[in-house]
């Protein structure tokens, strides 16, 4: 049988006007390869990092040696389990307690950016007002120290839709993180003919990231070519956001969609 990765070949990345101005990323978990964070640097990727929700203290740590390294890093606030919108008061403020203290950790360290979900567990009831409530005061805590709050749309749940999450994000002050894959795989693209064109034009105000590849079932799929993701990039490249998460695991396959990017802009858009 092919190996997988077999089907994603690329040539040296292609460089031009458009693809500089982007800062292409990559998701490093605190349980993925030891030498991930090191094997991004040297192929000039910054990074998106996502902590252990029961070991917020090692971030510091974990990050420092990078950081003197000049690598650009970004917060990535995923943690099943602790839902700040829980109807259940109690389950609320224990998840609220952890996202404040981690806001307080990262003051300082990397870049002042945080990615935060609500409706992680689709198990978890989310009481929509609360959500919104707490959303606000860890929008209000973060800038207090310098750090801006963007909630990310997930495949399902309540952020799944986009006009509830360009609503949320207007009302809490908090900006927007779009996950292209899940906005793809998305009920409102899937069943409901929304277009990603017209998502990205809907969060396209508040867009302060993105998360790239294809598609979510189990796992994220890379793009093999541009002809999903492509109309979404080029809606992108229409607005401010510069900072560009590839949130696949394989080495090769970020490579691959880095590549492959980079070659659409070159090709699509002006010098």
């Amino acid at each position: 049988m092919k190996n997988p990765e077999s089907l994603y070949s690329f040539s040296p990345t292609r460089s031009c006007a458009a693809a500089e101005t982007i800062t292409f990323a990559a998701s490093a978990r605190w349980d993925a390869d030891p030498n991930r964070l090191s094997w991004l640097h040297d192929q000039g990727l910054s990074v998106e990092y996502t902590p252990d929700a029961q070991q917020l203290e090692r971030i510091k740590p974990c990050l420092s040696q990078h950081l003197e390294k000049g690598v650009a890093v970004r917060h990535h606030a995923y943690f099943p389990g602790y839902e700040i919108g829980d109807a259940r008061a109690s389950n609320a403020r224990e998840a609220m307690e952890l996202h404040l203290h981690y806001l307080d950790l990262i003051q300082g360290i990397g870049e002042p950016h945080v990615t935060v979900h609500i409706g992680l567990n689709p198990d978890q009831a989310v009481d929509h007002e609360t959500a919104v409530a707490n959303l606000t005061r860890l929008v209000s805590h973060g800038r207090a120290r310098g750090i801006t709050v963007s909630l990310e749309n997930l495949r399902f749940g309540p952020t799944s839709n986009p006009s509830r999450l360009v609503n949320w994000a207007a009302r809490s002050g908090a900006g927007i993180t779009l996950d292209i894959g899940h906005a793809c795989s998305s009920q409102a693209v899937m069943a409901e003919g929304v277009s990603i064109t017209e998502i990205v034009d809907m969060v396209g105000y508040g867009l302060n990231e993105i998360h790239l590849y294809e598609k979510e079932t189990d796992v994220h799929h890379a793009p093999v070519d541009m002809s999903i993701i492509g109309p979404a990039i080029d809606r992108v490249m229409q607005t401010d956001c510069t900072w560009w998460t590839i949130e696949l695991d394989s080495y090769q396959e970020i490579l691959h969609t880095r590549s492959i990017v980079k070659e659409h802009l070159c090709r699509t858009q002006p010098a």
